[in-house]
């Protein structure tokens, strides 16, 4: 028995006490003969150790942790923490250095994304915002006819890896034009076909198809042309600009076109109609012109000569023109009373310079109009 934590303390305990008993003389023995020792209390709790435990020696440089037991062989074993990696260091980084570390390539790359994905949405929406429907259809037009090419593009590349002649491949792209939507077949029943659709047109589904495929043709070249210089580094301050000045110029060419139009329309109307306008016109502006005479704004300007009644008639021309929609409406197109009281009221001006300049007012002072 080496400690009083032996695990066999008791049994040693037990047997000392047998012995004690069995050579020690009984309660009933002989008067003069020795008594026994008291025997001492069991204890209940093992007695604690006298010495503290010590710490486990330190380990030599360079051999890393050192696991041991510092106790008793017989008491609690007590491992020194080892780390993960054998040459990593004991100190752990702490909770926001490993959020920081792991987070910092995140940032770096949302800061040079985000600009730039923000810029696309922003081109799109300014894009899709600006243009008009026409422009829009043609846009996507071309972007199919770009992704259709590509398509091309690989498969051909495929069949020229497996060994596609050129006589193949074009015989190929013939099959695919002949089956794409909205072919039209270039065979002598293609051409019948174009033949009957062409006759049974009227001249104003003619003029109707014609100008659609000049606008298509014309926004299809448009798109065409903003992809190259987008390609080419086109800002969307610089497509917008472009658009408006080619808006523009689109509004001075339909003007132009439509006046145009209605020259040829009178040109081709019959006589009986130009002369129902044309005594319209001078019935309108006799009245006006009377009416000048009663206001006294042809006494007014006719002192001064042709020159100032010419003068007049140019001011209130101008005006004339201004409320008829820049010319858009005809004098002899005004009907119901109450537009030919305002147009009567609104070319007193134009009616009176005009009788000045042609010396009519001496005419309207020899009738009795007052």
């Amino acid at each position: 028995m080496t400690t009083p934590h032996n695990g066999d303390w008791d049994d040693d305990l037990a047997d000392l006490l047998q012995r004690l008993v069995t050579l020690g003389p009984t309660p009933g023995g002989p008067a003069g003969a020795p008594t026994a020792p008291p025997v001492p209390p069991m204890p209940s709790v093992p007695p604690m150790p006298t010495v503290a435990p010590q710490s486990p020696p330190a380990a030599p440089a360079g051999t890393g942790p050192v696991v041991d037991e510092w106790w008793r062989k017989s008491g609690p074993v007590v491992h020194t923490p080892v780390p993960l990696g054998g040459d990593q260091t004991a100190e752990r980084p702490s909770f926001e250095a490993a959020a920081q570390a792991f987070w910092a390539p995140v940032g770096q790359i949302l800061t040079q994304q985000v600009p730039h994905i923000a810029e696309q949405v922003g081109q799109q929406v300014t894009q899709l915002m600006t243009e008009t429907e026409a422009q829009r259809h043609a846009r996507e037009q071309v972007q199919y006819e770009a992704v259709v090419a590509a398509q091309r593009a690989v498969r051909d590349s495929q069949f020229a890896a497996a060994g596609e002649t050129a006589e193949q491949r074009t015989e190929r792209h013939r099959i695919e034009d002949a089956l794409g939507p909205g072919h039209r077949r270039d065979d002598l029943v293609g051409m019948v076909d174009l033949l009957a659709e062409r006759i049974g047109e009227t001249p104003d589904e003619r003029a109707t198809r014609r100008r659609a495929e000049h606008e298509l043709d014309r926004q299809r070249a448009r798109a065409r042309e903003d992809a190259a210089r987008a390609a080419a580094g086109e800002t969307p301050e610089q497509r917008t600009r472009r658009h408006r000045e080619q808006q523009l110029a689109d509004r001075r060419e339909a003007r132009t076109r439509a006046r145009r139009q209605r020259r040829r329309a009178a040109r081709t109307a019959g006589p009986s109609d130009r002369t129902r306008r044309f005594r319209r016109w001078c019935v309108l502006t006799a009245i006006s012109a009377t009416g000048g005479w009663a206001t006294g704004l042809v006494p007014l300007i006719a002192p001064g000569g042709p020159f100032v009644g010419l003068l007049v008639a140019a001011f209130g021309w101008a005006l004339d023109l201004q409320v008829r929609d820049r010319g858009r409406q005809r004098v002899s197109e005004v009907t119901g009373p109450f537009p030919l009281i305002t147009l009567v009221a609104l070319r007193v001006p134009v009616a009176s310079g005009l009788a000045v300049a042609a010396g009519l007012d001496r005419l309207l002072a020899a009738l009795p109009l007052n």
